[in-house]
């Protein structure tokens, strides 16, 4: 029997679109992407989410805009990172996570369920990993390795980088901790902000920790000039939660070029929250088991069936349908396993003179003098990025008011000393590697969500490995607010489990030449199922220290092009 699809796609965040987009220009296939989430992808849809973000009155909340999507009955609800971990552990059924007794730190990275993913919320950072950071295991004895390098990899960089239109100043870049260009990016980067050249007259050149720092502008999706029919950055300065005119790239860039030529062939169906894929026989799975939550029957299971299933669901859903689907394609026991996230934590000061932060993007400028070296054998490394928004989540300018009312500043004295504070406020972030271990893992929790499906149950740790960077993060952010001469506004040390998530989930679905120990070959293929395929960031191998939204669009773009050959092979 004929199948209904050549190609069913789980998930339409830009692992998902961009792997649509790829398969779709030749034109030989029908497609269908199968999305949890509802809302639509045009500039009404973009501009009913900035109304709800301003009634909210949360702009530096990621979630304002999504606040009244219904599909976040089926995704971690937006407070729990702010929960202890014994707190979410007591929390009733209506939340979305759980953990087992052998969890010892929560995880805080949350998301929701969208036509278009996480990255209607993203900041749009978009570095590349390092050479090294392929090759883990070889260069410093821990973690692992991928079974590609840089130099695989970095062709489709290129492409990546022109699909989500990066904007970077390939001078900056070109060599950085040995990871060589071989094309200059599609536009030049975001200009410093006055906040930056303060920042980097004051350290450029300084001998930090050991380290000579740097200041470089932060490649990121996001244009400085017209590029794709998209505006240059106008600088509103609230990238995260939206970009209210889409100069910052998202996947409904490439899920409207599918869906809005009718002969790319590629279909998306909504609300379809999938909750098992069927293997027959020969091995190979063709049934795409799903329940539409907007039916007038929700908890009824509908199919549909093709000749090549890809998971692009991010690295927590991923894997639960695998585990839902009879421990599929997990003969190396590595589903749900090598857990990994961005940990992070910002320093807060107050900048000697006024340097006026909230005048474009969230962050232009960032350090990464301190992303490699001999002591990634005992710590992890990380990266620095400069704050352009005060002092981020740690506190807005409404918290210094208050701060200042809380402490008899009323009246006459009040704008003085507002005026004294909040053009000073200056953050410097940091965000660590965590190495790929089996026993950070997620599994099926024998609670249900509203649909009648298993929630993700958790076990997970940090690592020594991260608490060692994070004090050393913490240490390498105090001694450049020394060198600024800037006054630290926060806490004078790193707090013990007071860390912030990048919300980079990553690993779960790892990629390896040994199908004994990984779940998907170089390609994305998985080992055990010829005809099932994975993208996105649930394939890393490693964390890194780079965002990996660019690393999974050049990894997704790759794998296209190998199930596009496949798929040729057999019908020629």
């Amino acid at each position: 029997m004929a199948s209904d699809y050549d190609i069913v796609i789980i998930g339409s965040g830009v692992a998902g679109a961009l792997c649509a987009w790829k398969l779709s220009r030749s034109r030989r296939y029908k497609i269908l992407i199968i999305e949890a989430g509802d809302n639509g992808i045009t500039a009404g849809q973009r501009i009913q989410f900035h109304h709800t973000m301003d009634s909210q009155g949360s702009r530096g909340d990621m979630y304002a805009p999504y606040m009244d999507l219904e599909s976040r009955i089926f995704a971690p609800a937006p407070e729990k990172s702010q929960l202890s971990l014994a707190e979410q552990r007591d929390q009733g059924k209506e939340k979305y996570y759980d953990y087992t007794l052998a969890t010892t730190d929560p995880f805080k990275a949350g998301y929701n369920r969208m036509v278009g993913g996480s990255t209607w919320s993203w900041r749009g950072n978009c570095p590349r990993f390092i050479p090294s950071d392929f090759k883990l295991k070889t260069n410093f004895g821990v973690g692992r390795d991928w079974p590609l390098d840089y130099h695989e990899l970095e062709p489709w960089y290129c492409q990546a980088e022109t699909e989500l239109g990066v904007s970077g100043n390939h001078e900056e870049w070109d060599g950085l901790h040995g990871g060589y260009r071989s094309q200059p990016f599609p536009m030049r980067g975001i200009p410093f902000g006055y906040s930056d050249h303060l920042v980097k007259n004051r350290i450029e050149g300084r001998t930090v920790r050991g380290r000579t720092v740097q200041v470089v502008t932060t490649p990121q999706a996001r244009n400085t000039v017209e590029y794709d029919e998209r505006p240059a950055c106008e600088g509103h300065s609230n990238c995260i939660p939206l970009c209210p005119i889409q100069a910052k790239y998202d996947a409904t860039v490439h899920l409207r070029r599918v869906l809005q030529d009718p002969g790319s062939r590629v279909e998306l169906k909504k609300a379809a929250v999938v909750t098992r894929l069927g293997k027959e026989e020969d091995g190979r799975v063709r049934q795409v088991f799903y329940k539409n939550w907007r039916s007038d029957d929700p908890q009824k299971e509908r199919s549909v069936s093709a000749e090549v299933v890809v998971l692009a669901a991010h690295a927590i859903e991923t894997p639960k349908i695998l585990l839902m689907s009879g421990n599929l394609a997990n003969r190396s026991d590595q589903v749900g396993r090598n857990l990994m996230d961005h940990i992070q934590f910002e320093v807060t000061a107050l900048f000697p003179e006024p340097l006026y932060p909230f005048r474009g993007p969230q962050t232009i400028s960032s350090i990464e003098a301190f992303r490699d070296g001999a002591f990634r054998s005992n710590r992890s490394a990380f990266r620095m990025t400069i704050g352009n928004d005060g002092w981020g989540r740690a506190g807005s300018p409404a918290t210094v008011i208050d701060k200042l009312l809380s402490g008899g500043k009323f009246g006459s004295a009040l704008p003085s000393e507002i005026a004294s504070q909040i053009p000073k406020m200056l953050r410097l972030s940091f965000s660590t590697e965590m190495l790929p271990e089996s026993k950070n893992q997620i599994d099926l929790s024998s609670k249900l969500d509203a649909l009648g499906i298993p929630r993700p149950r958790f076990t997970f740790d940090v690592g020594d490995y991260v608490r060692s960077a994070l004090n050393e993060g913490f240490d390498t952010a105090k001694d450049l607010f020394g060198v600024m001469g800037a006054t630290i506004e926060n806490e004078q040390e790193m707090p013990p489990g007071k860390w912030n998530t990048a919300a980079h989930i990553m690993g779960t679905c790892i990629m390896g030449d040994e199908p004994t120990n990984s779940v998907v070959d170089r390609w994305g293929r998985s080992h055990d199922v010829p005809n099932l395929w994975i993208v996105g960031s649930s394939v890393f191998s490693s964390s890194g220290t780079a965002n990996p939204t660019l690393t999974l669009a050049a990894l997704s773009l790759r794998t296209a092009a190998a199930i596009e050959r496949q798929m040729h092979s057999q019908t020629s």
